[in-house]
């Protein structure tokens, strides 16, 4: 089965949080129609760390490591989702060698700890770009 064939979907408006950072879930999403934002908090502000549109999954970590959410993930316009369950995804592990969970299982370690870097650079970014304009509007 190809996970764009999920049987149960979702349909989502402009704004609306389809995952909230810091929950924990069951689920993982295709995006088969539309776009979304991937949004992380950092220092009480929440910054756009990715847009994903149709194909792309997002909530894969917590199927894997079975943590809370690493980020939210908000609609950009309509949107529509197929949920993939923990049932599905454990259908579709057994057809992989047994030994691969713990590749899998580092992959989500690494990748959750990339994420929060990511987002700690985007909010020094922001920083520094403020300290630019700042400094670039009192010398005018």
């Amino acid at each position: 089965m190809n996970f764009i064939d999920t049987p149960i979907h979702q349909r989502y408006s402009d704004k609306d949080v389809i995952v909230s950072e810091g929950i924990k879930s069951n689920n993982a999403y295709v995006v088969l129609s539309g776009k979304v934002h991937v949004t992380k908090k950092v220092d009480k502000k929440t910054i756009v760390i990715g847009t994903l549109g149709e194909g792309e999954v997002f909530g894969e970590m917590g199927l894997i490591s079975e943590s809370v959410r690493s980020a939210s993930v908000i609609a950009i316009g309509d949107v529509v989702v197929g949920i993939i369950g923990k049932e599905l995804f454990e259908q579709q592990l057994k057809n992989l060698p047994e030994d691969f969970s713990a590749v899998l299982t580092a992959l989500v370690t690494r990748l959750r700890m990339t994420t929060d870097m990511l987002a700690k650079i985007g909010i020094e970014l922001n920083n520094t770009q403020r300290l630019l304009n700042s400094y670039t509007l009192h010398n005018d």
